[in-house]
C-alpha cells in the first residue's frame, strides 16, 4: 500500500504517531483524575460512615442497648456491598466487625503496622490478585467506654471500577484511534495526491512530453504549485516548438545559399556558365554568403549575449550620420522590393552609445520592416530630439501583427510567418535588439495592427 509513496507514507506514520503519543498522554492523565475522582469519592463515603457510626454509637446509648445488640447492629451497617468497615482500639486489636477481619488478604501485624502511621489513605492486595482501597484514620466516640478508635474502611470495588476504566478507555482509544487513522489515511493521500501526480507529470516533461496537465482542485500552496507547473508546461511546451522551427529554419537558411553556392561553383567548373558571366554569378555567391555570415553572426551574438559576456564600448557619435549610413545600405534591396525608405530629422543628433551595437540594433529593426513589407509602401526613420533622450521610430507599412503575436515578438525563434512565403532569419534578430537596448538602460516599445503596419520605438538617453 505504502509502496513508492515516500511522501504519504511519511506524512501518514507521523500523524500516526502524533495521534498515539496524544492518546497515550491522555489515557495517562484521564486515569489519573479518575483514580484521584475516585479516591475523594471515597473519601467523601467515609466521612459520611464516620459520621453515621458515631450518631449509632449515641442512639445505642440513649436507648440504651447492651454491648450484644450493639454490636450486631453495627455489624449490620458495616458490612455494606464491596465495602466494610472495622473498628479498632488503640493497640491494634478489632473491637467491631471482627469476623471479617480474617477474610480479607493481609494480617494481623501488617495492620497494626499501618495503623501505627495515623490516617492513612492506600491501596493494599486483598484476596489474589484483588486491589482493595483502605481508609483508616482515628476515631473519637466521647460516649463509649474507649475514648479513642481507629476506623478503617476496605472499598473492595476499588478494582472492579478500575478495571472497567481501563477497558473503557482502551476500548474507546482503540475505536478512536482506528476511525482517526482511517480519516488521516484518506487525508494524507489527498494530500499528497497532487505531489505525486505532478511527480508524474515532472516525468513527462524530463522525456519531452509537455502535453500533460495537473487538475487544479485547490487554492491552497499545492494548488499554486500546480498552476506553476501547468503555466511551466505551457512555456516549456512553446519553447521546444520555437527550438523546433529555429531548428528547420536554420536549417532551411543554411541549406538554400548553401546549395546555390554549390550549384553555381559546379556550372562554373563544368563550363555550363560562360566566363563573362562568372562576375554576375560570383556576386550572388557573395551575397549569399553574406547572408549565411549574418545567420552564424546572430547565432553566435545571443549565444555571447546569454553568457553575459558582451561589453559595451560607449562613446558619443552622430545617431543621425549613422541612421543614413544604414539606409544607404538597405537602399539596393528595398529598390529591388519597390519600397522607399527615408530618414526624417531636422538635425544631426549625438548620443552616447556603443556605436557598433547601436548598428546591429538598426540592421536588425531595418532588415525587419523589409521583410514585412510589400512593394509600393514606404520605411520611415523618425528621429526626435527631447531635453532628456532620443527617439528613434522605425515605422513600415507593412502587413502588422495580431495581440498575440506582439506578445511573443521579442522571443528567441519566434517569427510571425509560420509559413516562410518571402522571409528569410531565424527569429532571433529581435530578441538580440532587445538585449542590446537593455544592455545600453534604454527602453524599446513596439506598436503594431494587423495589415496597418508597425512601429518600432527606441527611445535612448542622450
Amino acid at each position: 500500500m505504502f509502496k513508492n509513496k515516500g511522501m504519504f507514507r511519511k506524512l501518514f506514520s507521523s500523524h500516526l504517531i502524533i495521534l498515539l503519543i496524544s492518546f497515550v498522554v491522555f489515557a495517562v492523565l484521564l486515569n489519573s483524575l479518575i483514580h484521584n475522582e475516585m479516591t475523594a469519592r471515597y473519601s467523601r463515603t467515609f466521612d459520611h460512615q464516620k459520621d453515621r457510626l458515631i450518631e449509632h454509637f449515641l442512639n445505642a446509648k440513649e436507648q440504651g442497648w447492651n454491648e450484644e445488640t450493639l454490636q450486631t447492629s453495627l455489624e449490620m451497617s458495616m458490612n455494606q456491598e464491596n465495602r466494610q468497615i472495622l473498628l479498632f482500639n488503640q493497640e491494634g486489636t478489632p473491637v467491631y466487625n471482627t469476623g471479617f477481619l480474617e477474610g480479607i488478604g493481609f494480617s494481623r501485624e501488617d495492620l497494626k503496622h499501618v495503623l501505627a502511621e495515623g490516617s492513612v489513605n492506600k491501596r493494599i492486595q486483598g484476596k489474589g490478585t484483588q486491589v482493595v482501597y483502605m481508609i483508616a484514620e482515628p476515631l473519637i466516640i466521647p460516649t463509649a467506654d474507649v475514648e479513642e478508635y481507629v476506623m478503617v474502611m476496605l472499598f473492595h470495588e476499588f478494582d472492579n471500577e478500575s478495571s472497567q476504566i481501563v477497558w473503557i478507555s482502551f476500548l474507546t482509544a482503540g475505536f478512536t484511534i482506528l476511525i482517526t487513522a482511517l480519516m488521516i489515511f484518506f487525508v494524507s493521500r489527498k494530500i499528497t495526491a497532487p505531489l505525486t501526480n505532478m511527480r508524474n507529470v515532472a516525468m513527462q516533461y524530463a522525456k519531452g512530453d509537455f502535453s500533460a496537465r495537473i487538475h487544479v482542485e485547490s487554492k491552497d500552496e499545492i494548488g499554486q504549485l500546480a498552476h506553476t507547473f501547468n503555466y511551466m508546461a505551457k512555456e516549456l511546451g512553446s519553447l521546444d516548438q520555437l527550438r523546433k522551427e529555429f531548428v528547420a529554419n536554420v536549417s532551411h537558411d543554411l541549406r538554400s545559399p548553401l546549395t546555390s553556392i554549390r550549384g553555381f561553383l559546379g556550372a562554373m567548373m563544368d563550363g555550363t556558365i560562360p566566363k563573362e558571366k562568372h562576375q554576375h554569378y560570383l556576386t550572388i555567391m557573395r551575397h549569399e554568403t553574406d547572408r549565411l555570415m549574418k545567420l552564424v553572426n546572430d547565432l553566435l551574438d545571443q549565444t555571447s549575449l546569454e553568457a553575459g559576456n558582451w561589453k559595451l564600448d560607449c562613446k558619443r557619435y552622430n545617431l543621425t550620420e549613422q541612421l543614413r549610413t544604414m539606409l544607404a545600405k538597405m537602399e539596393p534591396t528595398a529598390s529591388k522590393h519597390g519600397i522607399d525608405m527615408a530618414l526624417n530629422t531636422e538635425e544631426d543628433i549625438y548620443i552616447y552609445a556603443d556605436e557598433d551595437r547601436m548598428a546591429q540594433v538598426w540592421g536588425n529593426l531595418l532588415q525587419n520592416a523589409l521583410q514585412n513589407s510589400d512593394s509600393g509602401t514606404a520605411i520611415q526613420l523618425e528621429v526626435n530630439k527631447h531635453s532628456n533622450n532620443v527617439d528613434v521610430n522605425v515605422c513600415d507599412e507593412g502587413v502588422g501583427m495580431t495581440e498575440e503575436e506582439l506578445s511573443h515578438v521579442w522571443e528567441r525563434f519566434y517569427k510571425t510567418d509560420k509559413a516562410r512565403s518571402k522571409k528569410t532569419g531565424t527569429g532571433i534578430g529581435l530578441s538580440i535588439v532587445k538585449q542590446i537596448v537593455d544592455l545600453h538602460g534604454a527602453s524599446i516599445s513596439v506598436k503594431s495592427k494587423k495589415g496597418h503596419g508597425t512601429t518600432f520605438k527606441v527611445t535612448l538617453p542622450k
